[in-house]
């Protein structure tokens, strides 16, 4: 039963992993901007889908997915030198996993706005802290790291989230975090251990943020605490979701490839106005798209079938 219900899943994302396909072919075939835009694509693919195993399923909207990112960032800035990169990522993870269990253990016993105020709060007191940190013991801001391709580690990096996503949704875990997310109270009367499986699946969403951060970082080769807890990294994944559809299992990937290919041409030619679109595009779908893109297209097949 569980592999033919696999089996299903892999054909319904079927083109997505039709795309992961293709994407093999792009830098030897397509050459350098193109390999810079799927690159793009995949790891802000991968921070929506991470962001959705929780905060989608369980409607608790967390903006510290850059907490965790930077995290992976500065591991590899810290031990990049020393260790093969598939180490320094399995560490970020880890730590990344380890951190989000103790916040989520402190935290999720908050609803609504609050959590999501202390998790913003989480990734600017760590970016502070890292500043504060380097300049008190260095008397510099940031750190060299060894740049790498790291086009390929993305890929594997985006395939393996996906994957591993998909297989969680299907244990207890998984439909847990669905349950809560339909009516927490309800699903603490029958049983459900509410604040475990909460903490559980906060932690693993952290994890493979923490995977995406300590991968992408030797893009850069330099980085500072600034660039590693970017806000972006926390409105973007969630805006994304959003975009798409939070309860949709295809809503983070419609909605990180939309908004990724309108951050590559506003960043190329309206540059300054980037945020501010993005502002408008959440507005928008807030208001007039709350089950997201795919909520539309759902509505638009149930009137052509009648």
């Amino acid at each position: 039963m569980a592999s033919s219900t696999l089996r299903a899943d892999l054909m319904r994302f079927s083109p997505l992993l039709l795309f992961f396909a293709i994407s093999t072919l792009v830098p030897p075939l397509f050459g350098t901007y193109w390999s810079s835009l799927i690159l793009k694509v995949l790891y802000w693919m991968t921070l929506a889908i991470s962001w959705q195993f929780f905060s989608g399923m369980t409607g608790y909207i967390s903006l510290g997915s850059a907490a965790f990112f930077g995290i992976g960032v500065y591991i590899t800035a810290v031990f990049g030198w020393s260790y093969p990169l598939f180490v320094v990522v399995l560490t970020a993870g880890a730590l990344s996993f380890i951190f989000g269990l103790v916040i989520g253990f402190v935290t999720l016993r908050l609803r609504g706005m609050y959590f999501a105020i202390f998790t913003f709060g989480l990734s600017e007191l760590l970016s502070n802290t890292v500043l504060f940190w380097e300049m008190k013991m260095t008397g510099t801001r940031g750190r060299w790291i060894v740049a790498i391709d790291v086009y390929y580690p993305i890929l594997l990096v985006t395939i393996a989230t996906f994957l591993v996503i998909l297989l969680l949704r299907r244990t207890k875990m998984g439909l847990a975090l669905k349950v809560i997310g339909e009516c927490e109270d309800t699903a603490s009367h029958v049983g459900v251990n509410t604040t475990l499986f909460k903490t559980l699946g906060f932690a693993v969403s952290c994890m493979f943020m923490g995977f995406v951060g300590a991968t992408l970082a030797p893009r850069w080769g330099y980085i500072d605490s600034g660039v590693a807890f970017n806000p972006i990294y926390s409105f973007m994944p969630a805006i994304m979701t959003i975009l798409g559809g939070a309860r949709a299992d295809y809503g983070p990937i419609l909605g990180a490839i939309l908004l990724s290919l309108l951050e590559e041409y506003l960043l190329a030619t309206l540059r300054e106005y980037f945020m501010v679109v993005l502002g408008a595009v959440l507005i928008i779908v807030v208001y007039f798209l709350p089950n997201g893109l795919i909520g539309v297209l759902e509505k638009v097949q149930r009137a052509r079938a009648y």
